[in-house]
């Protein structure tokens, strides 16, 4: 069975300039157990109305993809049909941003999407969030943050060749629990100098979805205290976002 729970949360740099929350998820898990499609997408600061941004992209890919996934499909042409859920996202923040008398640039934001359809899982990347994989114990680094010939390059959904440059790919092997995150929670739980992924910070956070009395809108309420708590405001002051997902026995 697929669980699922998640969180987006506002960072106290955000709360100090009255700034709203820049980052989104969404998921929907698809028919009869077989899956699952979600994503994570955050806002740059940059930009003037990155919530909406990130909320539509968030919203619409999955929509998208639920509506034109098929069991039936090849690797390559899941795979196509992520790269095309990003360029239709594109489309609508084009047409978002018209409608709110913006310039699209205006709603910039990364997008990372993962689809896990009966034993195969795939993800696309623009941008700087992440995501992990837990089997057996062990952790795995699945999606990095995409990363450009400069240090202070950016990866937009708002952006065309950024569209182009993003990565879209099957995962190798099978992960029957995986974590998705904006960079505001890569930065403090993931080793920037050997991406080790800290044990200690996601072992709680798997093993809740093992609990007898496991319940979402709880595990959920649990996440976003933890997530404003005073522990974690200090080491990040970004917007936060995770996404907890296990498969189960599919």
């Amino acid at each position: 069975m697929v669980k699922v729970y998640g969180a987006s949360v506002v960072g106290t740099s955000h709360l100090s300039s009255d700034t709203p929350c820049h980052d989104s998820h969404a998921y929907r898990v698809l028919p009869e157990n077989l899956g699952i499609i979600a994503c994570v997408s955050d806002g740059m600061g940059s930009a003037k109305a990155a919530e909406i941004g990130s909320q539509t992209a968030s919203s619409f890919v999955v929509d998208y993809l639920e509506k034109m996934l098929d069991p039936k499909m090849s690797d390559d042409e899941i795979i196509l049909l992520i790269k095309e859920g990003y360029v239709e996202t594109y489309d609508v923040l084009l047409m978002t941003a018209s409608q709110h008398q913006l310039h699209i640039k205006d709603l910039n934001a990364t997008l990372l999407v993962f689809v896990s359809i009966g034993d195969r899982q795939f993800y696309g990347q623009v941008g700087d969030c992440s995501m992990i994989g837990r089997l057996n114990d062990d952790y795995q680094v699945i999606a990095e943050q995409q990363r450009g010939e400069y240090a202070n390059a950016t990866f937009s959904v708002c952006d065309e060749s950024s569209i182009e440059q993003g990565i879209y790919d099957k995962i190798s092997g099978f992960f029957p629990e995986v974590a998705l995150m904006s960079d505001g929670i890569e930065s403090i739980s993931i080793s920037a100098k050997d991406k080790v992924v800290s044990k200690l910070f996601y072992d709680p956070f798997f093993k809740v979805f093992s609990h007898e009395n496991y319940h979402q809108k709880d595990v959920e309420a649990a996440l976003v205290r933890f997530l404003n708590s005073e522990r974690i405001s200090k080491k990040t002051d970004d917007d936060k976002t995770l996404l907890f997902i296990s498969l189960g026995d599919l």
